[in-house]
C-alpha cells in the first residue's frame, strides 16, 4: 500500500509499505481521509515528545471496513467508521480509576508497531473502531477525534450555564473548543489567534469576540471588553505567552485549561493562581463518553463543523501541507489528506 512516511524531521517519503494484517478483534479500514493534526506539524518540526522518525504518521481518519478479524460482530464490511486511536491496558491504576486517556501503558499510532492514518490502509482494535451516524459523511467523520478532544478539554474545564470563556490559539482545537463550550452552556466565547482567517472563521461559527494575538496592548483590549474577566480559559495554541495572558486575565475561581502541547517549558507565576484559587487543570485526549458525544454532535449536526474543513490534498502532498502548515504559506485550518 501507498504510505506518508516521516523519514527524518522535515522530511516525508511516499513509500510502498507492507498492508497491515489483522488480528481476530481487529478490523482493517481503508482510509477515505487522514486529517493532519497539530502534533503531526509536532513530529514533522522534531518537536514531539515521543512520536519521533522513522514513522508513518496521522491518527484522525475516516473511512471504510473492509476485513473483520473472526471475533469481531459489532462492525460489518463496508461499514463507514472512525477510530479513537489508543488502546489502553485496562489493567494499570489510571485504567482502574476509569481514565483510560492516561492509560500508564497507552499505545497511539506511531509508536510501537501502529501505523499511523497517513496511508491507504489502517489497522486497528474493532473495540476502539465507531460506526459513522447515518448523517456523518466520511469527509465529517474525520472530524470526530479533534472534536472528541475538545470536549473532553470542555469537560476537564466544567464549562457550564452563563460561563464567560476565553480560549487562547484558534486553530482546529481551539475552534472546537469553542463549540464545545457553546454546547455546554458558555454565555460568551472569546477567541485569540494570529491570524485573520482563524478569527474570521471564528465569527463565523458565532463567537462573541476575536482579537489579533500579537497586538501589544491584547489584555487591555480584552479587558474592556470583559472587565470582570473570565470564568475557564482555554491554552490552545501552545505559544508561552498565553500561560501568563490567561492568568491576568482569569477572575479569581477560574479555571484555566492546558489543552496544547507546549514544545518547550514554560515559566510560571504562581502569585495569581493562590491569590485568586485559580485552577490550572490538565487536559489529555479523550474517553470513550467524550468520543460518542463527538459523533452524536457530527450525526445531528449541531454546527457547521464542515467550515473547518478548507483543504482536501491527496496523499502524495503530505510533505506540501504540513510545509503549509509549518510556514503558514496559506491560509488553513484543518487539511485533509486522501489516501
Amino acid at each position: 500500500m501507498k504510505a506518508a512516511l516521516l523519514e527524518t524531521e522535515g522530511r516525508i517519503a511516499i513509500v510502498e509499505a507492507e498492508r497491515p494484517s489483522i488480528g481476530p478483534d481487529d478490523v482493517l479500514i481503508r482510509v477515505a481521509y487522514a486529517g493532519v493534526c497539530g502534533s503531526d506539524l509536532h513530529s514533522f518540526e522534531g518537536s514531539h515528545p515521543f512520536r519521533k522518525p522513522p514513522v508513518i504518521l496521522g491518527h484522525e481518519l475516516s473511512g471504510t471496513v473492509v476485513e473483520r478479524g473472526e471475533r469481531v460482530e459489532s462492525l460489518a464490511i463496508g461499514d463507514p467508521v472512525t477510530v479513537m486511536p489508543y488502546i489502553h491496558c485496562g489493567r494499570c491504576a489510571m485504567c482502574r480509576r476509569g481514565r483510560t486517556n492516561i492509560c500508564l501503558n497507552k499505545i497511539v499510532p506511531g509508536i510501537k508497531g501502529w501505523a499511523g492514518t497517513f496511508a491507504e490502509y489502517f489497522r486497528a482494535p474493532a473495540a476502539v473502531t465507531y460506526k459513522l451516524g447515518e448523517r456523518t459523511s466520511l469527509r465529517e467523520g474525520a472530524l470526530a477525534e479533534p472534536l472528541a478532544v475538545a470536549v473532553h478539554s470542555v469537560a476537564q474545564g466544567r464549562v457550564g450555564q452563563g460561563d464567560r470563556v476565553l480560549i487562547l490559539g484558534a486553530g482546529t482545537i481551539g475552534l472546537l473548543t469553542g463549540i464545545a463550550a457553546r454546547q455546554a452552556g458558555a454565555s460568551a466565547v472569546a477567541i485569540t489567534d494570529l491570524y485573520e482567517y482563524n478569527l474570521s472563521v471564528g465569527c463565523t461559527l458565532g463567537f462573541d469576540a476575536a482579537y489579533r494575538a500579537d497586538q501589544q496592548d491584547l489584555v487591555q483590549r480584552i479587558r474592556a471588553d470583559y472587565a470582570e474577566g473570565f470564568d475557564v480559559l482555554f491554552l490552545t495554541s501552545g505559544a508561552a505567552v498565553t500561560v501568563t495572558q490567561s492568568l491576568e486575565l482569569a477572575q479569581r475561581t477560574a479555571r484555566i485549561v492546558a489543552t496544547a502541547i507546549f514544545p518547550r517549558p514554560v515559566t510560571l507565576d504562581i502569585g495569581p493562581i493562590t491569590q485568586g484559587e485559580l485552577e490550572l487543570i490538565g487536559t489529555s485526549i479523550y474517553t470513550d463518553l467524550d468520543f460518542r458525544r463527538a459523533l452524536l454532535w457530527l450525526d445531528e449536526h449541531v454546527h457547521p463543523f464542515e467550515r473547518l474543513i478548507d483543504h482536501e490534498l491527496p496523499l502524495d502532498a503530505a510533505q506540501g501541507a504540513l510545509e503549509m502548515l509549518a510556514g503558514r504559506t496559506e491560509d488553513a485550518i484543518k487539511v485533509l489528506l486522501r489516501p
